[in-house]
């Protein structure tokens, strides 16, 4: 079993192929405009878990990683909208929660730093008023305006903009508002949760994980998860739980034989999930099929919505990755990577002083710890992680196959409901 440190000396011998071939990928493929990339880390290989293409976390990056998340903005719009100086935010509007806003906050400063103007508007039928203010988690007032519509072109009453970035993963239905207009629109809203589907996010990134692999000389399976989709899938249906639990039985008998050839002496287990969809919601930790057959009244109530209600009829099961990571008092933890396209920006650590190291760690009582980068300076006494190489491919991996989505969504035409 090669150890992290082995993989990160491999990489660091193979930069330059590396280089060559994500800048390959980026030329062929459309990679978002920026991505956030749940991570895990055991003793035996590192994975991503979830790939969300609207970030919502950039008030829980260091002051380094907001500074390097500007100039990473900055080079984007330089080299593909250079005449870009007024920038609109489009965010989420189903919530008032302060730490949500203070990340539009943050975002909207990161790109106030490196000198565009940049105001926040509302696409909602919901929201009738010109304008509203948002109170951030650190007190600051955010000033939101109704996105409006005329020839085809957006504005507020504050701003006509050159480009629209979202902020908002759309995962009901996407705004109809925001279809056959005139300004770029980065990242495309096509691609929100209405469409996307984590079975096709992580076929790409498999596929890709061995490509990157076979190139460096490495394990594929270190870098990869195993992922199988099952649709039309009620848990509250005695026979779909069932059709569930077989598939679950059948990967966790060949992760055994994988276990034992590699010499791993844990137990493997596996993760159930609903097809789309983020916040960590719908979200089910399994070591046998008998645990999905015999779901209890709140672990099928878990599992029968995702967020905005959205039922859940198409899931993953996937491969589970215990995290290796611990914080303060034991607490475990796993790394969130930021990239602006295919470049790591920076990141933070997720913690759940309430979950053990097999447990989904984005749900109720997680906390956020800064992370640094090689030549950022941590604080004193500080036990946050200082990503490495490793960590770095497989982010970048993630990226890309969220381009390979974006082009075959973009390619099946996109949005199918739409807000009227």
């Amino acid at each position: 079993m090669q150890h992290l440190d082995e993989l990160n000396v491999r990489i660091l011998e193979n930069r330059e192929k590396i280089g060559s071939w994500v800048r390959g990928k980026a030329e062929k493929e459309f990679i978002p405009l920026y991505s956030s990339v749940d991570v895990r880390v055991s003793n035996h290989k590192i994975a991503p878990v979830d790939t969300n293409i609207f970030p919502a976390g950039f008030n829980n990056l260091s002051q380094p990683f907001r500074d390097r998340a500007s100039g990473l903005f900055k080079d984007y719009f330089l080299r593909k909208y250079p005449k870009v100086r007024n920038i609109l935010i489009i965010p989420e509007l189903h919530t008032r929660n302060s730490f949500y806003w203070e990340n539009i906050f943050v975002l909207k400063s990161i790109l106030e730093k490196v000198d565009y103007e940049v105001e926040v508007g509302i696409v909602s039928d919901d929201f009738n008023q010109d304008e509203a203010s948002f109170r951030s988690q650190s007190g600051e007032e955010v000033a939101a305006y109704k996105v409006m519509k005329e020839n085809h072109r957006i504005f507020t009453s504050k701003m006509s903009p050159d480009l629209l970035l979202i902020n908002n993963d759309f995962s009901e239905k996407c705004p109809k508002t925001l279809k056959d207009i005139i300004q770029p629109v980065e990242p495309p809203v096509e691609i929100g949760w209405h469409t996307r589907r984590k079975s096709v996010h992580f076929e790409y990134y498999n596929k890709l994980a061995g490509e990157a692999a076979r190139l460096i000389g490495i394990d594929p399976w270190i870098i990869s998860i195993d992922t199988v989709s099952l649709e039309g899938i009620d848990f509250d249906n005695p026979g779909d739980r069932d059709k569930a639990a077989m598939i679950a039985d059948s990967m966790l008998d060949g992760l055994r034989k994988v276990y034992s050839e590699k010499g791993i002496p844990q137990a493997p287990y596996l993760f159930v999930k609903s097809n789309s969809g983020t916040y960590g919601m719908a979200v089910i930790s399994v070591s046998n099929g008998d645990e999905i057959r015999s779901l209890n009244a709140e672990g099928r109530k878990r599992m029968r919505v995702s967020k905005g209600g959205k039922p859940v009829r198409d899931i993953v099961i996937q491969e589970g990755i215990p995290t290796a990571l611990k914080w303060e008092s034991g607490a475990s933890a796993e790394p969130v990577f930021y990239l602006i396209e295919s470049k790591v920006a920076g990141g933070f650590l997720r913690v759940n002083k309430g979950k053990n190291d097999h447990e989904n760690l984005n749900t109720r009582g997680m906390e956020f710890s800064p992370m640094y980068g090689e030549g950022d300076k941590a604080g004193d006494g500080d036990s946050s992680m200082i990503y490495s190489p490793v960590h770095e491919l497989v982010s970048c991996i993630a990226s890309i196959a969220a381009g390979y989505e974006i082009e075959e969504i973009l390619r099946e035409g996109g949005c199918k409901e739409e807000v009227l």
